[in-house]
């Protein structure tokens, strides 16, 4: 059988007894590896600044870069920015507000962040001033609106496939995409893939998190339902969306599961749209609730957490609860849930507002390259905050605005002095504390 170019079978697939072992990170799943050929790939671009993921964390990276001047290029392989926001669904821009240290609870999300929420409530598409619940179709709008002013260039259906490396300084990344592979070369690379997939590429260490994966969607038609009450037990009609018929529902789904398995992603996307098309079909049996309908189901899987990297400095439950001062603060988020600590369960209107450092962001041995949203170095007690759209933002304005400084002063992403990015911020609009 010919596999292209003419070449022999026997020159691209492996023996079983060439391989590597199984279980290291270039084993196949079959125990058999293809030798890809040698080719030439072409550089899409070179640019400033390149965030990868555009998700909260990476759109509000990249504005941050080139509203500070740098050139700047986004890339996501979706076909919309806001990442678990918007496809996934998970409506809630969480973490907005907390309390200071007079034990008043007030707002903490401001900058880029700030500056979403506000366009979303001017349009009215978002409900409620504290967690707001926006609509995810206005949010991708005022995204791509956001992105678009600030003069990012945007690459959507593209897909990160590699660190561009030179010793340990990252130069670019590959990407695939429906025109192939191409590199884009860059003087700072910000990962904002949300799995830190460009740090795994580039070789840096990280913990590797399962935890629970779920599939949210939405329902329509529920203002036409007379007495909600009269749901039988197990079924559920979520909460309310700007769109007053339509409601997001929400799903933990199984515990301990990997985000990063293709495999295993799979078979929960089959499994939990099954789920959702018949508990909503018992929903509609149900009398009074006819008219109820199925929406959708997110375009992205709810992976709430997957790797974590191993940064300079590994933020803690304990920094978070005691209102600790960073002199290399790049933002601050606020509380959602209640959270257990020292044996009591602190809720959220108790709990403080809590300092990110720069130095959480950073690789411990990959220069050039900045971390934020999901993936950036914390323990694990903290990752029902860490994750959350509220976090991702303040992470991913933080780091765009440090990868300006560093690739307009041709100096490492290590070298940014601390000072002048929070005065860059300040100036955006960031609250510092």
């Amino acid at each position: 059988m010919s596999l292209g170019l003419g070449c022999r079978r026997d020159s691209y697939i492996q023996s079983p007894e060439k391989q590597p072992v199984p279980g290291s990170a270039s084993a196949g799943l079959t125990g058999r590896t293809i030798s890809e050929p040698a080719r030439q790939i072409p550089v899409l671009a070179e640019t400033d600044v390149l965030v990868v993921g555009g998700g909260p964390a990476g759109t509000a990276a990249a504005i941050a870069a080139s509203r500070a001047g740098a050139e700047t290029w986004l890339v996501e392989r979706y076909n919309h920015l806001g990442g678990l926001w918007t496809g996934g669904l998970v409506l809630p821009l969480l973490s907005t507000h907390a309390v200071d240290r007079r034990n008043r609870r007030k707002q903490v999300i401001f900058g880029i962040g700030g500056e979403m929420a506000q366009r979303l409530k001017d349009l009215g598409m978002s409900i409620s001033e504290v967690n707001p619940v926006v609509d995810p179709e206005a949010a991708k709008y005022v995204l791509d609106e956001m992105i678009s002013e600030s003069g990012v260039k945007m690459l959507y259906h593209a897909w990160a496939t590699g660190a561009i490396m030179e010793e340990n300084v990252i130069k670019g990344v590959f990407i695939e995409s429906k025109s192939g592979r191409m590199a884009i070369l860059a003087k700072i690379v910000v990962d904002c893939t949300g799995d830190g997939d460009i740090y795994h590429f580039a070789g840096e260490q990280y913990d590797m998190m399962n935890y629970h994966i779920g599939l949210v969607h939405r329902l329509g038609n529920i203002d036409r339902i007379k007495d909600p009450s009269a749901l039988p037990d197990g079924l559920d009609l979520g909460s309310p969306t700007p769109v007053k018929s339509v409601n997001w529902v929400n799903m933990q789904g199984r515990r301990d599961q990997n985000g990063v398995d293709v495999l295993n992603l799979s078979k929960l996307q089959m499994d939990y749209r099954k789920e959702i098309w018949e508990k909503t079909q018992r929903i509609r049996s149900t009398p009074g609730f006819e008219e109820v309908f199925l929406v959708d189901t997110a375009s992205q899987m709810g992976v709430r957490m997957s790797r974590i990297l191993e940064g300079e400095y590994r933020l803690t439950l304990e920094d978070t609860m005691t209102f600790k001062a960073f002199p290399d603060v790049i933002g601050i988020s606020g509380a959602w849930t209640t959270m257990m600590y020292k044996g009591r369960a602190v809720k959220p209107e108790e709990r403080p507002y809590w300092q990110i450092p720069y130095r959480s962001l950073l690789p411990r041995s990959t220069e050039n390259l900045i971390v934020a949203g999901r993936c950036f170095c914390f323990e694990r007690d903290l990752v029902e905050d860490t994750r959350i759209i509220g976090t991702c933002l303040v992470t991913g304005h933080g780091a765009g605005a440090a990868a300006a400084i560093a690739s307009k002063k041709g100096i490492s992403a290590r070298e940014v002095n601390t000072k002048e990015l929070k005065n860059l911020l300040s100036e955006q609009g960031v609250w510092l504390g």
